[in-house]
């Protein structure tokens, strides 16, 4: 049966009876409504442009439909879809083996050829339905700047969870270090996906994905585009059924509704899929049992029996797509509408190196999420070597525990202080490449730090060398000095020159150096700075923070002025880059009382967090200058600050004191 469905369509995550979780969350197999409602209500134009998009693929479909009812069609062309995985974050994602996401192609070009292990389950009475679609999947082997890849990516970045509502598409689309949509399909796994009614982290209820149906976005958005919870491709190493997860999103990037029609909620009325061999069916969602078919499952929808194994349901024993899906997805991938029919040509299959004609030269690289530690703490290590679909990795720690490893994710100890290297070879049949990282590695046992009181103002020429910037997004811009402008009057100070990019998403840090308070009480804190947002609905993220660990954990600093705080106290809203005057450079002072957890500390650091708004597309500049830590000194601290020198001593007569003082200065003793 056919009904047309114009309106909001459903891009909803499947989830399978392989996926365990633990018994306190419920899960949220489909999330996508809500994120496509979240479009239409900030686009005036999107639904009327997604509206247009789906009227006219339906009009191909149904000529695609007669074709075949009329035997005008010629034989079915293979087609293969390039993928690259985005495993994003240091959590669960992080540790993933690339295995995973090799045997997750495997089972879902099983679904899509109809050679997976449980096609004899099929119910008979729909299982003449399930034909091969005729459309594969393959890692992409070579990247957009022509390198070789195996299509697994792990960008290591600060955030593990994943904001529906403010998602973070930061290598998808076009610009630099973005892997266009119109070329590949992207996969963004994330560790939690949080939206309007799931929390991260996850709490109550999680959100196993979602994408968007073609022409939610115009062709070749960045969030054109399929984002998965990490369970999903972390079970498929031992359970191919887990990969009916993201061959139940691939089939709504494809154009595919829900069996019981455009809705998130199964199990309530009876609906349609518009596509006429689908019997209508209210659906089914279980997690770990299935309907009983063959005459039973029926709900009041369609007699006999409705369609529960279907892929596109909600069910626990998805296995097949009827024909008539088939058609529609080949439909949507062949057709310039959506622009999907880009990645299916041989020049795309040429540039994404999966034509087999590609020779990949391996390179090694990797990513410590932290290069200064203090001793016996742990650095993880990631491996970001571009080596193809055949090759391997190997690594060496000098002083680390492990020493060697093979691993994707290593966990490494360094027990002892010091400064060490750190190798990875990267490995395949068309060649060996090492990187040497030389003195990478800062282990410290805390001692020694910076004593109080203490200011950075940014006077020297360049960066203080004791303050450490790390730029979260390779190849954007990072904290650097400004020497056009500072605070109290001062000449210079650090910066982000945000206004400078076009594409948001982007996280940068800047830490100081560890401060010794073992002897210093009653700390306080103080900067200025300076800020405005390029839009008034920009939403970025500033935090102040410390460690007390040597950088192995952070704690946000309690009192530091929020981001709108800041725009509101300085630049406000402007389009134009924002460059402050003196008059909006303001203080922020955090009390000791409000660092109360800092007293007779030995090891502390400070560091400065900004994440740029992804949705926003780019934000404007941010300032700080003038650090000043203060606090009350014992004696010993005094001595040490002041190079204070007192002999003989003891002494029953006269004894001599020498001491450092900065200028001509009143003293008295």
């Amino acid at each position: 049966m056919k009904k047309q469905v114009l309106t909001l369509l459903a891009a909803a995550s499947f989830l399978s009876n392989a996926i365990a979780q633990t018994n306190e969350l419920k899960p949220k197999p489909c999330n996508t409504y809500e994120a496509m409602e979240e479009v239409f209500k900030t686009d005036p134009n999107a639904k009327s442009r997604f509206n247009l998009v789906q009227s006219q693929l339906d009009l191909e479909y149904q000529k695609a439909v007669s074709d075949k009812a009329n035997q005008k069609t010629s034989a079915a062309t293979i087609y293969t879809i390039p993928v690259v995985f985005h495993i994003m974050g240091t959590g669960h994602s992080g540790i993933v083996t690339d295995q995973v996401f090799t045997n997750l192609i495997t089972y879902l070009n099983d679904d899509y050829a109809k050679t997976g292990n449980d096609i004899a389950q099929i119910n008979p009475t729909f299982a003449g339905l399930y034909v091969d679609a005729q459309i594969r999947f393959a890692l992409a082997q070579r990247d957009p700047n022509g390198n070789c890849t195996n299509g697994i990516i792990r960008h290591t970045t600060d955030s593990k969870f994943w904001d529906q509502s403010s998602p973070n598409y930061a290598y998808s689309g076009t610009g630099t270090n973005r892997w266009p949509t119109t070329k590949y399909l992207n996969v963004y796994i994330v560790d939690c996906i949080q939206s309007s009614t799931s929390t991260c982290p996850q709490s109550g209820s999680y959100v196993a994905g979602y994408t968007y149906l073609p022409g939610t976005f115009g062709t070749g958005a960045q969030q054109d585009a399929i984002v998965l919870l990490s369970y999903n491709g972390a079970l498929a190493q031992s359970n191919p059924h887990s990969s009916r997860t993201i061959s139940h999103e691939i089939g709504h990037w494809l154009n595919l509704s829900h069996t019981f029609g455009g809705t998130n909620s199964p199990e309530v009325n009876c609906g349609d899929d518009g596509v006429g061999d689908t019997p209508a069916t209210k659906g089914y969602f279980s997690i770990n049992t299935c309907p009983s078919h063959g005459g039973g499952s029926y709900t009041g929808c369609t007699t006999p029996e409705e369609n529960d194994e279907n892929i596109m349901d909600y069910g626990s024993c998805p296995k097949m797509f009827t024909q008539g899906q088939i058609t529609k997805m080949r439909t949507a991938l062949t057709s310039s509408t959506a622009g999907r029919n880009n990645l299916t040509t041989a020049a795309n299959y040429s540039y994404t190196g999966i034509s087999g004609a590609y020779t990949c030269t391996p390179v090694a690289d990797l990513k410590a999420n932290k290069t200064l530690i203090c001793n016996n703490q742990t650095i993880t290590y990631t491996n970001l070597s571009q080596v193809g679909t055949s090759g391997s990795i190997a690594w060496s720690f000098e002083a680390g525990t492990p020493s060697t490893s093979t691993a994707t994710s290593v966990v490494v100890t360094y027990p002892t202080a010091g400064t060490y290297s750190v190798s990875l070879t990267a490995t395949n049949p068309n060649g060996v490449n090492t990187l040497n990282k030389l003195s990478y590695v800062t282990v410290t046992n805390g001692a020694g730090g910076v004593l109080a009181p203490n200011v950075h103002n940014f006077e020297t020429s360049g960066l203080p060398s004791d303050i450490a910037v790390i730029n979260g997004n390779a190849g954007s811009i990072a904290w650097a000095q400004n020497t056009a402008t500072g605070a109290n009057s001062t000449t210079k100070s650090i910066y982000l020159n945000n206004a400078s990019v076009s594409s948001g998403g982007n996280l940068d840090i800047f830490e100081t150096p560890i401060y010794n308070f073992s002897n210093t009480t009653n700390i306080s804190l103080s900067y200025w700075y300076a800020y405005a947002k390029k839009i008034s609905t920009q939403i970025d993220t500033f935090k102040v923070q410390y460690s007390l660990d040597c950088g192995g954990s952070w704690t946000n600093v309690i009192g530091a002025p929020s981001i709108t705080t800041m725009a509101t106290n300085t630049g406000g809203t402007t389009s134009t880059p924002f460059v402050p005057t003196s008059a909006q450079w303001k203080q922020a002072n955090i009390s000791s009382a409000l660092l109360s957890a800092l007293s007779t500390k030995p090891s502390v650091k400070f560091r400065f967090y900004f994440r740029s708004d992804a949705t926003a597309g780019s934000s404007n500049n941010i300032y700080i200058d003038e650090i000043n830590l203060s606090g009350a000194v014992g004696i010993n601290e005094i001595e040490n600050a002041l190079g204070l020198n007192i002999y003989p001593n003891p002494t029953n007569s006269s004894s001599t004191v020498d001491f450092t003082i900065s200028g001509n200065e009143v003293v008295k003793i």
